[in-house]
């Protein structure tokens, strides 16, 4: 894991209060997780992991896709 000095302005970038609720997503739910724990070094506590990812939501043709 990269140190909190080079971890926060990242995750700052993407979310400018500490308190928002912060989702999660990758292909599978691994790299999802890391990134999880990532923004939880940085003070993010609000945070959630989509555990089915895009493997699951991918298969769901009710659910819409953006391209």
């Amino acid at each position: 894991m990269k140190p909190l000095e080079d971890l926060a302005p990242l995750f700052s970038a993407i979310s400018a209060s500490k308190r928002e609720h912060l989702v999660f997503s990758c292909g599978s739910g691994v790299t999802a997780c890391i990134l999880a724990l990532g923004a939880y070094i940085c003070g993010y506590h609000n945070l959630s992991v989509y555990d089915g990812s895009w493997t699951e939501w991918g298969q769901r043709v009710e659910l819409p896709i953006e391209k």
